[in-house]
């Protein structure tokens, strides 16, 4: 599973940067990632399917690496690392842009994160939510808000560092 997925990961990727997202078929994944379409069926419902789930675990891996580094201490979210990750790979992210996606994967990323910086905003000393803000509330702010930054950055051709990015999101209140 694990070479299929990267393989189609890449094929997408390599692909979006070539052509349209809407003009790119399942038979061009398959070709490019030299998979048979039963497999990939197997693993996902559409390229759209395959879209969400990739950056769902990229964002899982990011987060889960906060959490293994004991220099992500404090941190909420991992803010620099999909900064990095959105900056290396900005034409990718253009063109999703351009074909209105990336709306749906920032919603999926919200979701996502939303869930996490719940369970570390609790575990921080009472209060930590926001207060008066019920925690899963405050949770899906910041995750919001995280993409709505992410957004702008990408928008306005990254004038800060993800370095910086971190620093200002978790500067928020």
């Amino acid at each position: 599973m694990r070479r299929t997925t990267q393989a189609l990961t890449h094929a997408l990727i390599a692909l979006v940067v070539e052509k349209r997202y809407d003009a790119i078929t399942i038979q061009d994944l398959l070709q490019r990632a030299d998979i048979v379409r039963s497999t990939f069926y197997a693993h996902y419902r559409s390229k759209d399917d395959l879209l969400l789930r990739s950056f769902e675990r990229l964002l899982e891996r990011m987060d889960q690496a906060i959490d293994a580094d004991a220099a992500g201490a404090g941190r909420l979210a991992p803010v620099r690392e999909l900064f990095q990750h959105v900056g290396e790979f900005q034409a990718f992210h253009r063109r999703l842009a351009q074909a209105r996606v990336l709306d749906r994967l920032y919603q999926a990323g919200t979701d996502q994160l939303s869930r996490t910086i719940a369970g570390r905003l609790a575990a921080r000393a009472p209060g930590a939510g926001g207060g008066a803000v019920p925690l899963p509330l405050a949770a899906r702010a910041r995750a919001g808000a995280l993409f709505a930054l992410l957004r702008w950055w990408v928008d306005h051709g990254a004038p800060y560092t993800p370095e910086q990015m971190d620093a200002m999101f978790h500067a928020l209140r």
